[in-house]
């Protein structure tokens, strides 16, 4: 791979799985800062908790083969980052693909005919099944790429097939046509027993989902995948199969296109859960290039009177600070009711095959 100028930008555990790469120091040390609004954040390196620029970022990015980005997806700041640390690696190097979860890669014709200026952009969020936040979160991105011909990858596993596999397990991809089997990733059901750990704690109400504490409600906050089966007895379910169908396709969309691109950077986007403590994609990508270099970025929702950054360092080679969002419901009823409707709407969806 090549190697131009930018450092390691991983996000999870560093100690874990390792980046090793040794960051450049800052050449003076930043105060770390209350944020002020909800697009404002703050970049920590995790190796030594220091407050870092976007500038310093890109330069310590600059010998990455892939960048994930994780973020909360509906939370403004994580997008301003990502548009903002984007714009930053292209000023030091103009070699890279823009990897993102929020597209499926049935729909990869549909962006390529887009970036080509073939269709415009309401043809985009229709054919392309954009995500509904694609105006005010995803815009930016895919217009920066177009404007520079930076390749965008339709990294993830389309949803109808996703839903059959938590329907019915990861057998129902045996009975899919071939040119359906083709959206999913080979490897369908290969994990790392941490990852497994990490959803039974998420599923169970003990763990964080895109690192927020989860409840032991549903839906799970701030823009989860997951589908509502539990784990019982040890057995992994078919709603964690669902979401290795996310990771393992989205992390063989990255590999094919750095074979594809040689010599680029990837910029992976996608919810951090996918690639907090290196686990889910990341470490589906590893499995697939065992020497890829890999940094990633990891969202962090802080109090100002107590940041706890010890413990957000190891979600990440980074880590942005974002302000802490909304409370999603203060009153049981409303939250119940939100759940009733999102599971009769579930129940209404079948699978096709």
């Amino acid at each position: 791979m090549r190697r131009i100028p930018l450092v390691c930008l991983g996000l999870t555990l560093a100690v874990l799985a390792g980046c090793s790469h040794v960051p450049k120091r800052a050449t003076a040390q930043l105060p770390l800062v209350s944020l002020n609004h909800l697009y404002e954040f703050q970049l920590v390196r995790s190796t030594d908790q220091q407050p870092i620029t976007t500038a310093q970022l890109a330069q310590e990015l600059s010998d990455r083969d892939v960048v994930f980005i994780g973020e909360l997806h509906s939370h403004s700041a994580s997008h301003y980052l990502q548009i903002q640390v984007l714009a930053a690696m292209f000023q030091n190097n103009s070699n890279l693909i823009l990897s993102m979860e929020q597209f499926e890669r049935d729909k990869q014709a549909v962006v390529d005919k887009y970036l080509g200026d073939k269709i415009g952009e309401q043809t985009l969020i229709a054919q392309g099944n954009a995500w509904p936040n694609y105006a005010s979160d995803y815009r930016p991105l895919i217009e920066f790429a177009k404007a520079r011909q930076i390749p965008v990858i339709a990294a993830n596993a389309p949803k109808a097939l996703v839903r059959c596999i938590a329907q019915k397990g990861p057998d129902v991809v045996d009975r899919l046509p071939e040119q359906q089997r083709a959206y999913l990733a080979d490897d369908l059901t290969q994990s790392s027993t941490a990852y497994q750990a990490k959803f039974r704690r998420v599923m169970a109400g003990s763990g964080t989902w895109h690192g927020q504490p989860k409840s032991k409600h549903k839906p799970k906050s701030h823009g989860s995948h997951g589908h509502g089966h539990g784990e019982r007895n040890g057995k992994l379910s078919n709603s964690f199969y669902a979401q290795l169908a996310r990771d393992n396709t989205m992390a063989e969309s990255i590999a094919k296109a750095l074979d594809t691109h040689p010599n680029h950077q990837v910029v992976a986007i996608n919810g951090a859960f996918h690639s907090d403590g290196r686990l889910g994609t990341v470490d589906a990508l590893k499995r697939l290039k065992p020497n890829v270099s890999i940094t990633v970025l990891s969202p962090y929702e802080w109090s100002a009177d107590a940041p706890d950054l010890a413990a957000a360092a190891k979600q990440g080679d980074y880590i942005y600070t974002i302000q802490t969002m909304p409370k999603r419901y203060v009153q049981n009823q409303y939250r119940d009711r939100a759940v009733m409707a999102m599971i009769k709407k579930r129940k209404n969806r079948k699978c096709a095959w």
